[in-house]
């Protein structure tokens, strides 16, 4: 068993009964807290929020409003909100919220959790025991502590994840090619269109793989200073994507040639029915067993089905996995700077990481109606609302910005036996490559301006350049110069220039 592993059962041990030592039900006034959660609405939001509140109701006397949202547009109407100064309860952070941590930190949108009154400490014990110190120092921003990271995969552990059925059909040998991104995965799609499309020339017009477009992780493995931004990164030790760089190095990946001929590859799969131009409305095409490869994040197990009876799926992850400050950025919840009652928002907090009754209830909603237990005490979503993939009513496997993920109950469908996947997650955040500035934050009020302009730039064109829209191989070169002349004259190499002072100050004073 792992260090983390032993830490994590005596603190949940702990705080099974913390709460009600801190402070009594009875003796709190009622209060409905809104809390912010990135992932699309399920059809029986309304019902499992009801039950939520019981629960939350008996154990602190509070109720939540839980306010299901995605996209773009979603997250920038909360970024408005929060600059208007509204009491936004708590929020989630990260990747799927488009709520930069760090940004909105040093923009004061959250309460300092190690302020004053001290909320991590005074109502947080068992969540502050889930990480070490060193992640909790790597989560001050100007000195304060102003979120949670979610205990789940914090690497980035990206696997394929394929259909085995068909592999074994065509003779595809997975464990033949190296495998330390989605760029390495060209010849093994041809491969698979070919075979697949003389096999079943029903499905030639269905995609190989399905939609993998992020920069990072999933094509470069980079350490991140900037998030959800690539401007301005180092390499990985012992990885070292980007030829020409050590891992001390600030540099921009997208004035690499590495990420030309990634956008030029891109282009150039999607034109030959390897990806799809264009998976709005085909969803279903996931489910039929047409579809060879998806992309994996954080599985450490396969369920064999996880798209459903059609056929059998497993997984290949990368051949190195690593991790980076970032990973504690890109999930966790927030308390609003704004929250009448900050208190017991940490206290909802604190049960969401330490309650496996209210992280199950969470993500797979209520037992008999969305999941249940069957004869012999296992659990199952058999029966209930949610067996039908693509048609469940209330599923939210992983949902990174609520809390620990560790503690959730699941059916060994999707964590194996024992809870092995979650075992193995635990390993792997302790085995993982090690970025050569973990626990380093940059700091991006010196250059707010030139990180505001350059984060416009990128979201202009990196989103034909990663889906592979453009036309040919000479539009996408011609497109990735203009893209980088922008970021030139927006300020990129003053960017780069900040980030590599504020590192080499930050490894002088450790």
């Amino acid at each position: 068993m792992t260090r983390k592993l032993v830490t994590l059962f005596l603190a949940l041990a702990l705080v099974l009964s913390m709460v009600p030592a801190v402070v009594s039900a009875e003796d709190l006034a009622p209060v409905n807290i809104d809390w912010y959660i990135g992932v699309a609405e399920d059809p029986d939001l309304a019902v499992v929020n009801a039950a939520v509140n019981e629960y939350l109701t008996e154990k602190i006397n509070a109720t939540v409003s839980l306010h299901y949202g995605s996209g773009d547009e979603y997250w920038g109407n909360m970024v408005t909100r929060i600059n208007a100064g509204e009491d936004l309860g708590i929020i989630g952070f990260g990747s799927q919220t488009k709520l930069d941590y760090v940004v909105q930190s040093q923009r004061e949108a959250y309460y300092p959790l190690d302020g004053e009154d001290a909320l991590l400490d005074t109502y947080g014990q068992g969540t502050k025991a889930l990480f070490d110190q060193g992640v909790w120092d790597a989560m001050k921003i100007n000195g304060n502590i102003y979120g949670i990271p979610t205990l789940k995969d914090n690497g980035f552990y990206i696997s394929l994840i394929y259909n085995d059925t068909m592999a074994q059909e065509l003779g595809i040998d997975i464990d033949g090619f190296k495998f330390e991104s989605f760029r390495d995965v060209e010849a093994l799609g041809y491969e698979v269109k070919e075979k697949r499309d003389a096999a079943h020339p029903e499905w030639a017009e269905y995609p190989v793989f399905w939609n993998v477009e992020a920069v990072h992780p999933y094509n470069f493995a980079v350490e991140n200073f900037l998030n959800g931004s690539f401007y301005a990164v180092c390499n990985v030790p012992g990885i070292d994507t980007i030829a020409g760089y050590d891992d001390e190095t600030v540099f921009n990946i997208y004035a690499t040639p590495e990420f030309k001929d990634y956008a030029i590859q891109k282009q150039k799969m999607v034109e030959d029915g390897i990806y799809l131009y264009d998976y709005t409305d085909k969803r279903e095409q996931q489910y039929t067993g047409a579809v060879f490869g998806w992309v994996g994040w954080g599985y450490t197990y396969m369920e064999e089905h996880m798209y459903g009876d059609a056929f059998v799926t497993k997984m290949r992850m990368f051949d190195k996995t690593w991790t980076d400050t970032n990973n504690f950025f890109s999930a966790g919840t927030a308390i609003s700077s704004k929250c009448a009652d900050p208190a017991r928002a940490m206290m909802i907090l604190e049960l969401v990481n330490t309650d496996p009754d209210f992280a199950t209830m969470m993500r797979f909603g209520l037992e008999n109606e969305h999941w249940r237990y069957d004869e012999n005490g296992k659990m199952t979503f058999e029966g209930t609302e949610n067996e039908v993939p693509g048609e469940r009513t209330y599923y939210y496997w992983y949902m990174a910005p609520v809390g620990n993920l560790t503690i959730v109950r699941a059916p060994e469908t999707l964590t194996g036996p024992d809870s092995i996947m979650l075992k193995n997650m635990m390993a792997l955040n302790d085995s993982c490559i090690k970025a050569a500035h973990l626990g380093f934050s940059f700091d991006t009020a010196p250059v707010a301006n030139e990180v505001s302009a350059c984060t416009s730039v990128e979201m202009e064109y990196r989103g034909d350049l990663n889906k592979g829209q453009l036309s040919d191989a000479e539009e996408v070169s011609d497109i990735v110069d203009e893209f980088v002349d922008k970021l030139n004259a927006s300020g990129v190499e003053t960017i780069i220039a900040e980030v590599q002072s504020q590192i080499d100050a930050w490894k002088a004073a450790k």
